[in-house]
C-alpha cells in the first residue's frame, strides 16, 4: 500500500468513527462501482467516496451515505451528486476551525502546508467555506454549492488573522531601516514577494524581514526581525518589465512559529471556487498621495476577466505584450474605491484555504497597477500557480516526492 493510500484509509476510518459516535448506522448495499442506487429519494451512483463532494457535509452532520462496497483501499458510496468530481487532492476539515484527519499526496507545497497547519496554536475563524447541497431543478440529484461567510471592504486587519504577512526593510541598519514592501511567509526560511521589491531606489537591496506584527508601531518585542540571507528572483524577471514579477527571500535563520507567525499555503489547485474575489493585505498608502498605513489593511477585491484586464492594461513599454492572463491577474472594484496602493507591493492576494479558515492560500503577488484611489480601477497581480514548480525547486529542493513511491 502506498503512503498516500495509507493516509486515505486512516481518513475514512476516522470518518466512520465520527458517524458511529453520532449513533448512526451506515447501510451496506453490496453494489459495485458504477451501479445505480438511491438515497433519501434521490437517484445516485456507486462512486469512490473521493469523487463525491456531498460526503463532506453528510459526515459533518453525522448522516453518512450508504456504502456500496469496498474495492481495495477504495470506499464506494451511494453518491447523489449530479456531477462527480475528484476531491482526492483536498484536505478535509470535519469540525469548523479544527484541523483533523488530514492526508498527504506528495505535492511539496501542499504537504508542507499541512505540516504548518498542524502547528496552529489556536484558530479564530475569519472566513468559512461550506459544502451544501441543493436539489437540481430538473434532475433527481444534488447540485453542490460552496458558500462563504466573511468580511468585506478595506479595513484594519485583526491580530493573528494574517500570520504569514511580512514587512520588508531596506537600508544599512536594521534599527533605522525603511519598511516599504510586503511579502508572505511560505516556509520556515522563505518569504514570497515581488521581483521589484528585491531592491528600492536610493536604499538598495532588501535586507530585512519583519514578521508577527499587526502595526508598524507595535512594540519591538512583538517584531520577529530577520536578515535576508539570499535573494532569488525568477530567472525570467527582467526589470523594468512587469512580467514574471516574483521573487523569494531566504532568511538568515529558521523562522520561529507561534500564535502570531505561521506560513501561508500556495495556490496549487487549477480550479479554485473562490477566485471570483480575493483579499489583498498590506501596510501601503491609505489612498493616493496619502500616508502609509500603521495598521495592516485588508481589502476584499473582485476579479476582472481577461478581456477587462486587457482593456485596462494594453501594450506599453513595461508590458510589451500587454496583459498576460497566463501569468497575471487583475482585481479591484468596479463601483467603489477598493484597491492596493503604493507600499502594498509584494504582499499577497489571498483567500482562506478550504482546508481551514485559519490558513490562507496565496493566489497572487501584488505587482503593479493604475494609480490607486479611483473607482473602477484594478491592480495587477502575479499569478502564483504557474510559478509553483519553480518555488518548490528553490524552497524544498531535496524534499522527497511520495508520488514516486
Amino acid at each position: 500500500m502506498s503512503r498516500t493510500a495509507h493516509y486515505v484509509t486512516i481518513l475514512f476510518i476516522a470518518l466512520l468513527n465520527s458517524s458511529f459516535s453520532h449513533g448512526r448506522r451506515i447501510r451496506y448495499l453490496n453494489l459495485r462501482e458504477g451501479s445505480t442506487c438511491s438515497w433519501k429519494g434521490l437517484d445516485g451512483v456507486c462512486a469512490n467516496i473521493y469523487n463525491c463532494r456531498s460526503t463532506m457535509k453528510d459526515f459533518r452532520y453525522g448522516d453518512p451515505p450508504p456504502i456500496c462496497s469496498f474495492q481495495g483501499v477504495k470506499t464506494i458510496v451511494c453518491c447523489t451528486d449530479c456531477e462527480l468530481k475528484d476531491i482526492s487532492t483536498g484536505v478535509f476539515q470535519i469540525n469548523p476551525g479544527v484541523p483533523a484527519w488530514l492526508y498527504k499526496t506528495g505535492e511539496k507545497a501542499r504537504d508542507h502546508c499541512l505540516d504548518y497547519l498542524n502547528q496552529l496554536e489556536k484558530c479564530i475563524p475569519h472566513t468559512i467555506y461550506q459544502y451544501e447541497t441543493e436539489k437540481h431543478p430538473t434532475k433527481n440529484c444534488n447540485d453542490i454549492l460552496i458558500s462563504i461567510v466573511g468580511a468585506a471592504g478595506g479595513k484594519d486587519a485583526n491580530r493573528d488573522q494574517f500570520r504569514h504577512m511580512a514587512l520588508l526593510g531596506y537600508g544599512k541598519d536594521i534599527n533605522s531601516a525603511q519598511w516599504m514592501c510586503g511579502g508572505s511567509l511560505i516556509s520556515d526560511k522563505f518569504i514570497l514577494t515581488a521581483g521589484h521589491c528585491t531592491a528600492a531606489p536610493r536604499v538598495g537591496p532588501v535586507r530585512y524581514a519583519a514578521l508577527g506584527i499587526l502595526k508598524r508601531s507595535d512594540p519591538l518585542e512583538l517584531w520577529q526581525r530577520y536578515l535576508v540571507k539570499r535573494i532569488v528572483r525568477h530567472p525570467q524577471y527582467k526589470p523594468p518589465s512587469k512580467y514574471h514579477d516574483i521573487a523569494l527571500l531566504e532568511t538568515n535563520k529558521r523562522v520561529f512559529f507561534n500564535s502570531h507567525v505561521l506560513p501561508a499555503c500556495l495556490h496549487i489547485m487549477p480550479q479554485n471556487y473562490s477566485e471570483s474575489f480575493a483579499r489583498a493585505t498590506g501596510w501601503g498608502a491609505l489612498g493616493r498621495r496619502r500616508e502609509l498605513a500603521d495598521t495592516l489593511q485588508a481589502v476584499l477585491l473582485d476579479r476582472y476577466d481577461s478581456h477587462e484586464c486587457s482593456q485596462l492594461y494594453p501594450k506599453h513599454r513595461h508590458m510589451r505584450h500587454g496583459y498576460n492572463h497566463t501569468t497575471q491577474m487583475c482585481y479591484g472594484s468596479r463601483q467603489e474605491i477598493r484597491d492596493t496602493c503604493e507600499g502594498d507591493s509584494g504582499g499577497p492576494l489571498q483567500n482562506a484555504a478550504y482546508i481551514s479558515e485559519c490558513v490562507y492560500t496565496i493566489l497572487g503577488v501584488t505587482s503593479s497597477g493604475i494609480p490607486c484611489g479611483v473607482a473602477g480601477n484594478s491592480g495587477v497581480y502575479t499569478r502564483v500557480l504557474p510559478y509553483v514548480p519553480w518555488i518548490e525547486s528553490v524552497v524544498w529542493p531535496d524534499w522527497p516526492d511520495w508520488r514516486t513511491d
